[in-house]
């Protein structure tokens, strides 16, 4: 079981790299349903609003480059600073977000401090556009690519990180993916691991184990949850929603029991929460549970 260390609720409450805003609201709704009070019945937890909400804005994006990078850019910086602070105090940084670029401040925050973690992207995607092939300049589709600073990303976003690449893609392992292209064949190309949705449905725990086996190194391992990996009709949150093709909620959450258990955990980043999609404030209360049964 991994140590019970302290818990930094870290919040990044942006959208300036969505698709369109709501995730500047995922914070202000989760601790609305509690997630804080829950998670400290059982460790010890501190919160950092580590800024105010950013809130998309309307514009297109420079030729090659993500739209709005200044906002973006600072948002990650942030979250690296204060992922670091909080590594080199003993503690397991749990950041929400905000957007799947929010995981590149993660990683930044990990390599900081001179530690190479592995990452378990569990994702409805694998987030590998960069600004050349995808000019919507939309960066929450380029998360990944920014990590393993695949060629044609953003120099800005690239330069968050203290080395480049963040990680190279023998230290990521993506779980319960969809197979959707441009995406899935450049996943291929690099040769990115991964366990299938239909795997990860038909052995939840035995495919967090897989893949928290093959990217935990001395220095632990890192996850990224984007809600999209769960079905829409089953948690209707994600914030890009893919109607029929995800995974049941209480797989994904077996997932996350597991390798929030393991060893090797160090870190989690939540993303793609977005409550105006959902009918009710329960859903959101139902995500808080998820979390809570996995880091408490």
């Amino acid at each position: 079981m991994s140590p019970r260390r302290p818990l930094d609720l870290l919040a990044a409450p942006s959208s300036a790299a969505a698709h369109w805003p709501g995730q500047e609201r995922a914070w202000a709704a989760l601790t609305a349903a509690g997630l804080a009070g829950e998670l400290g019945r059982a460790r010890e937890v501190a919160v950092r609003e580590l800024f105010p909400p950013v809130r998309w804005a309307a514009g297109p994006a420079p030729a090659g480059r993500v739209r709005d990078a200044a906002r973006v850019v600072a948002g990650l910086a942030a979250v690296r600073d204060a992922v670091a602070t909080t590594l080199d105090a003993g503690r397991t940084p749990v950041v929400v977000g905000g957007e799947c670029t929010t995981t590149v401040g993660l990683v930044a925050g990990a390599r900081a401090t001179g530690r190479s973690p592995g990452l378990v992207y569990l994702d409805g995607g694998v987030d590998l556009r960069t600004p050349a092939d995808n000019p919507t300049g939309v960066a929450d589709s380029m998360a990944l690519a920014h990590v393993l600073a695949l060629p044609g990303c953003d120099p800005d976003l690239l330069a968050v990180g203290p080395v480049r690449p963040l990680l190279a893609v023998d230290d990521v392992v993506a779980v319960g993916a969809r197979d959707a292209e441009p995406d899935a064949t450049t996943a291929r190309r690099i040769g990115l691991a991964a366990v299938p949705a239909d795997e990860v449905a038909a052995d939840p725990d035995g495919a967090a184990a897989g893949a928290a086996a093959a990217v935990d190194g001395p220095d632990g391992f890192l996850v990224h949850l984007d809600v999209d990996v769960v079905e829409f009709l089953d948690l209707p949150l994600a914030n890009v929603p893919d109607h029929g093709r995800g995974l049941p909620l209480e797989v994904v959450a077996a997932v996350l029991r597991r390798l929030c258990a393991e060893d090797g955990f160090r870190g989690l980043c939540l993303t793609e929460v977005n409550p105006d999609h959902a009918p009710d404030p329960g859903e959101v209360a139902r995500l808080v549970a998820v979390l809570t049964a996995a880091l408490a």
